[in-house]
């Protein structure tokens, strides 16, 4: 039960705006698309003898690639936007549908409003209404004894209007808000189709294929009944696992959908994993050095070598929910580095990585249940690994010359639900 206050942002919206910026994603899709079949047929078209050339072939295959993702970016964008803003327009209607119900509303009712209280006098037509058409106490009572017959005469066109002006203020922001959401979704999509250059490229195993052929046996129903039994059971009286049990319900979803993990709390709550992106960072800070001392460059991009959480931190996360969560999972970082005078201020997107799944003969490092019944869900279809991703980001700013060592850890390499090495090593 909307009131009109609750629907004033919508009126202020200016959907033609929003239509517009929606139109000039699409205009600048046609204008990569004309240009698109040009630069499509330039590869393999120049014949050069030099160290640079397959350079330069290289860097002509990404151009296109990002020409070809900015073509489907723009056209996914505009039309989020350009529906987003019929679907402002839509509210926009309602709430004026709304407000002239509203409006009569108040026409109807004000000779009996004369004779109320103060508050009800200065509230809204609405509140008005909802006020007079019961009563709520003493006082409420010997306010509206007087005028019983006046609000019974006009009760049944009032509770239709009130009825009409706060249906459509509830549907206004319901049409707006899951625009808006979806308008979100749809921008979030398009951004993702741009390609990224600086992420390196990881490969996962799975030791646990889907197989069409494979047929569930009595103990397999049985696996399944036991494992979603501890699920919901840990759910309940396990809160410090709240990040374990998301994934593994996840996992037996069967959905295989991306899941993004909150790798600050992971910082925050596990001792290795912060160890592990600390030395990250300082490697990185160490790189930035380097690279400003030999090439004098006082900004730049880059891009670190991806790395076992376990080869960072010299020992696996330290808490069982993180050990469930990501496991051994890979770390790499993307900087921006710029330098002003001795002054260096590095500002770096830390990124973990991992493949959700069970890996053939290994065991929970906790409980030493082994990971094969879980992966034999996998097999047949009733489960499916996904890829976890997250990260986070610090700025961090020092004097040149002045880069810390990086620390080490100790602690022995484990295996555990949902760990995968991105070379395959050690991964069952």
């Amino acid at each position: 039960m909307a009131y009109h206050d609750a629907v004033r942002y919508i009126e202020d919206m200016k959907p033609a705006y929003v239509n517009a910026v929606g139109e000039e994603c699409l205009r600048t899709k046609g204008i990569i698309r004309s240009a698109l079949p040009t630069l499509s047929g330039l590869p393999g078209t120049v014949t050069w003898q030099s160290d640079a050339a397959d350079r330069y072939e290289q860097r002509l295959k990404e151009t296109i690639d990002l020409v070809e993702g900015l073509h489907d970016g723009f056209d996914k964008a505009g039309q989020a936007v350009c529906d987003y803003a019929r679907a402002q327009g839509q509210a926009q209607a309602l709430v004026a549908t709304g407000a002239a119900a509203e409006g009569q509303l108040h026409a109807l009712i004000a000779p009996i409003v004369a004779t109320q209280s103060f508050q009800v006098r200065f509230s809204d037509a609405l509140r008005q209404w909802n006020d007079l058409r019961s009563v709520t106490g003493v006082t409420d009572w010997i306010a509206e004894y007087a005028e019983q017959d006046e609000i019974n005469k006009v009760r049944a066109e009032a509770e239709r209007l009130w009825h009409s002006a706060t249906g459509a203020y509830d549907d206004a922001i319901r049409i707006e808000s899951t625009a808006r959401g979806d308008a979100v979704a749809r921008l979030t999509a398009a951004y993702r189709l741009l390609p990224d250059f600086l992420a390196p490229h990881l490969a996962f195993d799975d030791d646990f294929p889907y197989d069409p052929d494979a047929s569930p046996t009595m103990g397999d129903y049985a696996s399944w009944e036991k494992w979603n039994a501890k699920l919901h059971g840990a759910q309940v009286v396990r809160p410090d696992l709240d990040d374990a049990t998301a994934t593994y319900a996840h996992y037996l979803d069967a959905t295989g959908t991306d899941m993004r993990i909150d790798y600050d709390e992971a910082y925050k709550e596990d001792t290795n994993i912060r160890r592990a992106v600390d030395n990250e960072i300082l490697t990185a800070r160490q790189e930035a050095e380097r690279i400003f001392r030999e090439t004098g460059q006082t900004g730049f991009e880059m891009t670190g070598d991806p790395a076992l959480e376990t080869e960072l931190a010299g020992g696996y996360p330290s808490t069982e929910n993180w050990q469930k969560t990501l496991g051994d999972h890979t770390i790499y970082g993307t900087a921006q580095v710029v330098v002003t005078g001795n002054q260096v201020t590095m500002k770096i997107k830390v990124h973990a990585e991992d493949m959700y799944n069970f890996n053939l003969d290994a065991q929970d490092v906790a409980t030493g249940a082994s990971d094969n019944e879980n992966g034999r869900f996998s097999t047949l279809g009733w489960a499916k690994g996904f890829r976890t991703h997250g990260e986070l980001e610090r700025t961090v700013t020092w004097t040149v010359g002045d880069t810390p060592a990086v620390s080490s850890g100790t602690g022995p390499e484990r295996h555990a639900p949902g760990e995968d090495r991105a070379d395959g090593r050690g991964s069952g």
